[in-house]
């Protein structure tokens, strides 16, 4: 891939070029500014598209296992109206490892998510200062990533919590 079109992304509306500081002085293993400049783009390019996709990942992950939930709620129901009570409970262990694979990727998706965060904090703040635009850092400004973690646990924990009552009730019966 062509570095001038990894980068055209990022820098569409900015002429690097047209700043004289960054291409009249050299960094101090030689190279200039300028490619210095197009490589950062091209490594802030890249770990944005990482971070992008591993959160759209895990957001997809969670979206089919509410939907599959939905789908083994229904089926669950059904068992249970039909006195089907056999295939009810084995509907529920299918729901305990529906959402304990759903967790383990939207876990890792986010772990995997969490690294890139970590250079493209980094990054923004390499280019917040070379431009001396502070509001530039965006990433890593708030807490909520501690926040969003917990509400997974929750909302796993909850449906890992109703599929056991739910294989327990029909060990009762």
């Amino acid at each position: 891939m062509n570095g001038e079109m990894a980068s055209s992304s990022l820098t569409s509306g900015l002429v690097w070029a047209t700043i004289p500081w960054m291409t009249d002085c050299q960094s101090p293993d030689g190279h200039t500014h300028e490619a210095d400049t197009a490589l950062l783009t091209a490594a802030l390019d890249h770990s944005w598209k990482w971070y992008d996709a591993e959160l759209n990942r895990a957001r997809q992950v969670i979206n089919y296992f509410v939907v599959a939930s939905a789908v083994l709620v229904t089926a669950y129901t059904a068992a249970i109206n039909g006195k089907h009570y056999h295939v009810a409970s084995v509907i529920a262990l299918a729901g305990l490892g529906l959402t304990a694979l759903a967790f383990m990727f939207t876990f890792r998706d986010r772990k995997r998510a969490a690294a890139a965060e970590l250079a493209l904090t980094e990054l923004q703040a390499k280019i917040a200062d070379r431009l001396d635009i502070r509001p530039f850092c965006m990433v890593g400004t708030q807490p909520v990533r501690g926040q969003r973690l917990t509400a997974l646990i929750i909302a796993y924990g909850l449906a890992t919590l109703l599929y056991i009552i739910a294989f327990l009730y029909e060990l009762a019966q």
